[in-house]
């Protein structure tokens, strides 16, 4: 029997406007520069808009004129004040301090992710897990918390499939090895890339069943399990350490000694107050070209074929360049919003430019504070640089976590690990502390932690186990 009934299910899409916002937030300044032009010459009812340049120039010899013509006097006193209209984005910017950018890690991810034949979801996905990539390479989310992030922040749904499928699809981009949950997976990944040899086939083996013993360095009790050869299992290992266990890092690497950036925010201090201005290098605004909008109207009432498609053509690039600019703009404010919320909550750090005074802040304070949902507070954050007088600053320095010492006050992650690296550096390294002993040391000093919250300390600083860290004199 065939039978009918009515579901009712509520499902939300994201707007192209939404879409072109959240790949405009994610990129830095170089970069944006560089998506605008192509804009520009893909779509030919774009175009700058020159009417402010042709003011501030007739300004610009209006006020030359008056300075040589009006005084008379070929070399002005000391006492005169000759000033020309500057371009507002760089009267606060010391030019020494600016560089061009290479192409960043997250650039280059999100550059092979829209090569890739996929659909509009599949994309928001790959954003958001780019997004979620750290600077070495691995995704420091759960997939279920990226699920609950689209439901509840984007009210989208997505699932634990759905993300896996677009996660191996970013796991086979450049640098290999890219977007692994873990160090074992890193490998795995690199190593599937490789040739199947004898020594590649043992070292997946190995790394698939006895990475807790390889991390170890504990190769006897391999030996024992694995049926081969000492000289096999050296071989194996040394495919394995041949492995980049930073994959993220290794686009970052320059030869030359400093990192050539452009910061995307430039922040200064006048008496006791913070400025700041979002740093854009392109001297015009945006705008539809009027030619294109008075032949839309011209022949929007002809019934023509030919005329129909001229009219859906115009219609579709128009409504693009509009949505475009209306997205570079809600940019520039969402930017704008949210370096504003930094600033006043980490003021004492940026009136001083000492690291110490900076507070324990969270993306989720942020995002509490301006009402905007977490991952847009990632997505603006990540890969930015903010240019103080006191240095470049990734945005992402200004944001920890933190914990509650013995006296009830927050004290920064980054204090926490700060004072086991002092801890470390002091040690005797013929005896050097385990753990446990780390634990004590800090408890003495007011912070309780647990000695498996050492641990992952520990391993994010990248320093072994006390019985890899013994010398022997």
């Amino acid at each position: 029997m065939i039978s009918t009934s009515l579901l009712q299910k509520l499902q939300q899409k994201l707007s192209p406007q939404q879409i072109q916002l959240m790949k405009l937030l994610q990129l830095p300044t170089f970069a944006l520069e560089q998506r605008i032009k192509e804009e520009i010459e893909r779509n030919p009812t774009l175009e700058e808009d020159e009417s402010d340049k042709n003011e501030d120039s007739q300004e610009e010899e209006n006020n030359l004129e008056n300075d040589v013509f009006g005084d008379m006097e070929m070399f002005p006193s000391d006492d005169d004040n000759i000033s020309y209209k500057n371009n507002d984005n760089y009267e606060k910017l010391d030019k020494n301090q600016l560089f061009i950018s290479e192409t960043t890690f997250h650039e280059d991810l999100i550059s092979q992710l829209q090569l890739k034949p996929i659909t509009e979801k599949q994309m928001l996905i790959g954003l958001e897990l780019i997004g979620n990539i750290d600077d070495a390479g691995y995704l420091n989310r759960f997939i279920p918390s990226i699920v609950d992030d689209f439901l509840f922040r984007h009210n989208l749904e997505v699932s634990i499939k759905e993300i896996e499928d677009v996660l191996s699809i970013i796991q086979n981009f450049e640098p290999i090895g890219v977007g692994a949950r873990d160090l074992q997976e890193c490998l795995l990944i690199q190593l599937n890339k490789k040739t199947k040899t004898k020594e590649i086939l043992l070292a997946k083996k190995i790394i698939n069943r006895y990475f807790e013993y390889f991390k170890k360095k504990q190769y006897n009790i391999i030996l024992q399990r694995i049926e081969c050869s000492e000289e096999e299992l050296q071989n194996a290992i040394e495919e394995i350490i041949k492995l980049n266990p930073k994959p993220g890092n290794s686009l970052s690497t320059q030869t030359d000694e400093s990192i050539s950036i452009i910061p995307d925010f430039n922040i200064w201090q006048i008496n006791g107050k913070i400025e700041f201005q979002l740093n854009s290098f392109s001297k015009n605004k945006l705008k539809t070209n009027k030619y294109y909008e008075n032949l839309l109207k011209n022949i929007s009432d002809s019934k023509t074929t030919h005329d129909k498609e001229t009219i859906s053509f115009l219609k579709e690039k128009l409504e693009s360049a509009n949505i475009f600019i209306d997205a570079l703009n809600r940019r520039n404010d969402t930017l704008s919003l949210i370096m504003k919320a930094i600033i006043n909550y980490q003021k004492e750090f940026f009136l001083e430019g000492d690291i110490q005074k900076l507070k324990p802040m969270r993306l989720i304070d942020i995002a509490d504070k301006i009402d905007m949902d977490i991952s847009t507070i990632s997505r603006v954050v990540s890969n930015k640089y903010a240019q103080t007088h006191f240095g470049v600053f990734k945005l992402k320095d200004f944001f920890s976590n933190f914990m509650i010492n013995d006296i009830g006050q927050q004290v920064s992650t980054d204090k926490i690990k700060n004072e086991i690296v002092l801890a470390i550096e002091a040690e005797d390294k013929a005896n050097p502390y385990t753990d446990d002993q780390l634990v004590e040391i800090l408890k003495s000093k007011g912070y309780s932690i647990a000695r498996r919250t050492i641990s992952k300390y520990r391993e994010t600083l990248n320093i072994p186990v006390a019985r890899l860290r013994k010398t022997v004199y």
